[in-house]
């Protein structure tokens, strides 16, 4: 037997008011919006109407499609239409032939106020979006602009990135949570520092806001980025050489014990006032301030280790030493390396090092001729690797405003290189 659900309503099926006419039992309106207009003017608090709730026929004064109006809290109070003001020369009579329709309670019109706020709030967040000159929608249906402006082939592995960003809690660099622009864009803002180098004054002039909300997104986006793509899928996850043998291309067949390809790579910095700074930053081989950092590649083309950065004076056998790849190598394995790795005296034991042969009487042997070779077909695709992790410009040169973040930048950049198609196939 339905029941009236409007607070302090006794109302049942069947019963009558007054003991005149026949209450009926009207449902809650499919119409969103309208349902919200019932609960409001119910008054009743966390309440979440089904398909058994009900409101009686007693609360329609005016019929259902005014919806309820008539309630014990207001019972026998009057609404009358608002006093004439003191200036006005004449009354206007009534007369028979003026229908007024039923006019509005209070109740009725402070619920259509307050529903009228939101819908006021909602238009102006999706006009203060429209001020965007750029956005996410403006690029979504174009692979060829989604390549050029976030570094990644589509659309889908964009959207899976935000995907990932939405399952946790975002703690922004600068203490202030950004509000303004929904992730997407946070997302797309901060692929576009990182493939274009992008100015914080271009950035903030294409997303409608200030410099300082670039800096906190840039910021925050590259250290969640890290925490989940490096920390989360890549470190200490270096494939064995069983694995890479599944993958192995033709031009590593040669080579089958090969379990990572070995090279460092330079990004370029600002200078600095400290003299000492400046000579441990210089790099003899890039002629200025540079970072360096090792990179492994496996045959298949994919980055499985990068160390983090140091000084551009310093060798690549210091930073293969230091950067923690070595514990990672197991006896039988076999690294490719150029022949600047002089490194087969801190490698572990039982591990072999292929790197071209130096020329010693004037003249290659015709096995080292061909070992040469062999190296160079193979190495060619691990130099291809590291081009395509300079696509992201930001590497070319990081601002110093950056630099704490840099491996942090670094990191992030070689696992979105990750995410592009494959270079090598098996």
């Amino acid at each position: 037997m339905p029941q009236c659900c409007v607070p302090r309503c006794l109302n049942r099926s069947e019963a009558n008011t007054n003991g005149e006419e026949k209450l009926s039992f009207f449902r809650f309106p499919v119409d969103e919006k309208e349902k919200r207009r019932w609960q409001k003017l119910i008054r009743r608090e966390d309440f979440t109407p089904n398909c058994n709730s009900r409101v009686c026929s007693w609360h329609f004064p005016d019929g259902k499609a005014a919806g309820p109006s008539q309630f014990e809290w207001n019972e026998g109070k009057a609404f009358p239409n608002p006093p004439s003001h003191a200036k006005r020369k004449r009354e206007i009579p009534a007369t028979d032939a003026a229908i007024p329709g039923p006019s509005k309670s209070l109740v009725e019109l402070e619920i259509e106020n307050s529903m009228l706020k939101e819908e006021n709030i909602s238009l102006k967040k999706q006009l203060d979006k429209q001020k965007q000159t750029f956005s996410f929608d403006h690029i979504a249906a174009y692979p060829e602009k989604v390549q050029f402006y976030t570094g990644l082939p589509d659309t889908a592995t964009v959207l899976f990135l935000e995907k990932l960003l939405s399952k946790f809690t975002l703690n922004y660099h600068s203490d202030w949570t950004v509000q303004i622009m929904p992730l997407i864009d946070q997302l797309l803002l901060t692929l576009m520092k990182l493939k274009l180098n992008s100015g914080h004054v271009d950035l903030a002039t294409r997303f409608n806001c200030s410099t300082a909300t670039v800096s906190n997104i840039f910021i925050t986006i590259v250290c969640a980025l890290s925490d989940i793509l490096y920390v989360g899928f890549m470190e200490n996850n270096i494939p064995s050489r069983e694995k890479n043998q599944t993958t192995l291309p033709n031009c590593f067949l040669p080579s089958p014990n090969c379990r990572i390809v070995l090279d460092c790579t330079e990004v370029a910095v600002s200078n600095t006032k400290s003299l000492e700074t400046q000579s441990h930053l210089y790099s003899q081989y890039k002629g200025r301030t540079t970072l360096k950092a090792l990179v492994g590649v496996a045959p298949n083309g994919v980055i499985t280790f990068v160390s983090d950065l140091y000084g551009g004076s310093a060798s690549d056998k210091a930073i293969t030493g230091d950067s923690g790849i070595l514990q990672h190598l197991q006896p039988g394995d076999m690294v490719m390396a150029d022949k600047g790795f002089t490194i087969r005296d801190i490698l572990p034991e039982g591990v072999t090092l292929n790197i071209p042969s130096f020329l010693v009487n004037g003249q290659f042997t015709q096995e080292e001729v061909n070992n040469n070779r062999l190296i160079s077909r193979a190495r060619i695709h691990v130099e291809r690797s590291i081009q395509r992790l300079k696509v992201f410009r930001i590497l070319q040169y990081i601002p110093h405003q950056f630099m704490k973040n840099a491996n942090k930048i670094l990191k992030v950049c070689v696992c979105l290189t990750n995410l592009q198609t494959p270079i090598l196939l098996a």
